[in-house]
């Protein structure tokens, strides 16, 4: 007879599941049992992303069924545990956050310009 007891890919899988089976969950009985002590404090937040990145990463987490959101949270745990990899990616943001700096600072000029001659 096999086993009853999945395995913790299927766990992890059944919780962002939208099935039918999980729409049937008592939230309140859940929520009495403790359960709804553990759930994570979310926070709305606005990022704005390169058009190129935004929609490469829409794609791989449509691909993955996750949202930007949770794939957002997932690299940064995996960072903090690896410091090289952060060290390497935080420098890699520097210079893109220069990049961005500077590209606002010419978009502003830009417009000063237009507004001078107009």
């Amino acid at each position: 007879m096999k086993s009853r007891q999945p395995n913790a890919d299927a766990a992890v899988t059944s919780r962002y599941s939208d099935s039918d089976e999980s729409a049937s969950v008592d939230v309140s009985m859940s929520m009495s049992q403790g359960e709804g002590s553990d759930l994570p404090q979310l926070v709305r937040t606005t990022t704005r992303l390169e058009a190129d990145i935004d929609k490469a990463l829409r794609h791989l987490c449509m691909d993955e069924k996750i949202t930007k959101e949770v794939w957002f949270e997932a690299a940064y745990q995996y960072l903090a545990e690896h410091p090289k990899a952060m060290k390497v990616v935080n420098g890699i943001a520097k210079e893109r956050y220069q990049r961005r700096k500077r590209a606002a600072d010419l978009r502003k000029l830009e417009t000063i310009q237009k507004r001078l001659k107009g």
